[in-house]
C-alpha cells in the first residue's frame, strides 16, 4: 500500500506516512458493509477485491483511480484491510 501511493489519499494505520485526507480513512474498512461514500456494497472479500482491481468500473466518476495492480497486489491489500480495526 505505501508502494502504491495509498496514503496520500488515506489514512491508514500500521503504514508510516499514511495521512492522506482526501479518502477516508481505511480503520475499520474490513468490516464495513459499504464503500465509496455507501454506493459500493461489500458483502465479502471478492467486492474489496474488486474494487481495488478497478474502483471506476465499479463506481464510475470515483476519485479513487485505477491503480494498475496485479491479482496478489489486491489481494494481500485485501487481507491487510481485513486486519484493521
Amino acid at each position: 500500500m505505501a508502494q502504491k501511493g495509498c496514503g496520500a489519499c488515506h489514512v491508514i494505520p500500521g503504514v508510516a506516512g499514511a495521512t492522506g485526507t482526501i479518502g477516508p480513512s481505511l480503520a475499520g474498512v474490513g468490516t464495513r458493509t459499504t464503500i465509496a461514500g455507501g454506493i459500493v456494497p461489500v458483502q465479502g472479500r471478492d467486492d474489496l477485491v474488486r474494487w481495488l482491481l478497478d474502483p471506476p468500473a465499479v463506481k464510475p466518476g470515483t476519485q479513487m483511480p485505477k491503480l494498475n495492480l496485479t491479482q496478489d497486489e489486491s489481494d494481500n491489500m485485501v487481507a491487510y484491510l481485513e486486519l484493521l480495526r
